[in-house]
């Protein structure tokens, strides 16, 4: 028994110095990122290729409305903890617009685009027709008794980029519609009123009124996030939704082409006086206490490091990677999101040298 008791007391040693060994060694760093929800598939394939080159890092990323996570990012830092290492946003202006003032950030890079399609699940009233070209989305959305979905404006940029929709689809097939050729449809006419009611600071928000009665007795409904919708027409409780395009591929949803004009997806340079017509429509969206004015525009992904992020070394070999060639595969080719090329920067010398090479 005497032998036994040292040979024990040994072992416990012996496991003890392996658990501290180990948990050491498994101690590494984490990178942090908070991205837009509609960035969830293609960074999660980045996260896995930056995790296989460095073995002792973790991508934490957090992901949801881009007004939400920049503003979670804010709050963050305002109350004394670290804030992000990444930020990237469904809406490049959004980085400015709330990150500069405060010194939280002072530079982005845009760096992909998307676009607007309407989706719809597996046998949706309506869907066939539309498909066809024998009815157009907005006549069944207006008079058929369908339920149709988008993200909350105040929370999501494919929200505010939903309203945009809805005006320059009743501006492009009825108000203006002789400005492009087109015979004015009944069907459009107060179409942004009919399918968002309520007033401006209430319509297609989350604590909004939306039980307005449509003509045909279809229901709007409103998501914090526009991927919250998805399970909801994959389930086929929600007949229609509005999502980018990106986010249709990747999920395997059926989806409806909108026309560029009223898309968001095009520049001038691509269709002559698009984006001047994109802007005549717009929406205010909350800001802290206040409220701001977003105006259509081609849809632009943004990128930054907060000014006062832990890890910048790290976040500067993410982006690295998310702009390089095997970054454009994971989300141009196999996630159905173009890339910017060469991707934008509005103000390279604040940015960390090894980033400020890409845009010499």
């Amino acid at each position: 028994m005497k032998g036994i008791l040292p040979k024990i007391s040994s072992i416990v040693l012996v496991l003890i110095v392996l658990v501290t060994v180990l948990g050491c060694g498994s101690q590494g760093e984490t990178l942090t990122i908070f991205h837009a929800g509609s960035l969830a598939v293609p960074f999660a394939e980045l996260e896995t290729e930056f995790e296989g080159s460095h073995t002792d890092v973790d991508v934490d990323r957090q992901s949801g409305g881009s007004a939400t996570m920049i503003s979670n990012a804010i709050a963050q830092e305002d109350a004394g903890e670290s804030p992000p290492d990444i930020i990237a946003s469904a809406d490049y202006k959004l980085i400015p617009e709330r990150m500069y003032d405060g010194d939280y950030a002072d530079w982005y890079i845009a760096f992909a685009r998307n676009t607007m399609v309407l989706c719809y699940r597996d046998n949706a009233p309506g869907s066939d027709e539309i498909v066809s070209g024998t009815r157009t989305w907005y006549d069944v959305l207006r008079n058929e008794d369908v339920s149709y979905g988008h993200s909350d404006p105040d929370q999501d940029p494919c929200g505010y980029r939903t309203l945009l929709v809805m005006q320059l689809a009743q501006a492009y097939y009825c108000d203006n519609a002789a400005d492009f050729g087109l015979e004015p449809d009944p069907d459009a006419a107060d179409l942004y009123d009919v399918l968002i009611p309520g007033s401006e600071h209430e319509r297609g928000r989350t604590s909004g009124t939306n039980s307005t009665a449509r003509p045909g007795g279809s229901e709007e409904i409103v998501s914090a996030k526009s991927v919250d919708l998805i399970t909801a027409l994959q389930s086929g409780d929600l007949d229609y939704a509005y999502e980018y395009r990106s986010v249709a591929v990747q999920h395997g949803l059926n989806f409806i082409e909108l026309d560029d004009h009223i898309n968001l997806s095009k520049t001038s340079a691509e269709l002559p006086g698009v984006e001047e017509f994109y802007a005549t429509a717009s929406i205010e969206t909350k800001k802290g206490d206040t409220y701001e004015a977003q105006y259509g525009a081609a849809i632009v992904y943004g990128v930054t490091i907060p000014v006062h992020a832990e890890n910048e070394e790290l976040a500067v070999e993410f982006i690295e990677l998310l702009l390089s060639a095997t970054g454009k595969q994971v989300m141009e080719v196999e996630n159905g999101q173009p890339m910017i090329d060469p991707p934008l920067c509005d103000h390279p010398g604040n940015m960390p040298e090894s980033l400020q090479a890409l845009f010499d």
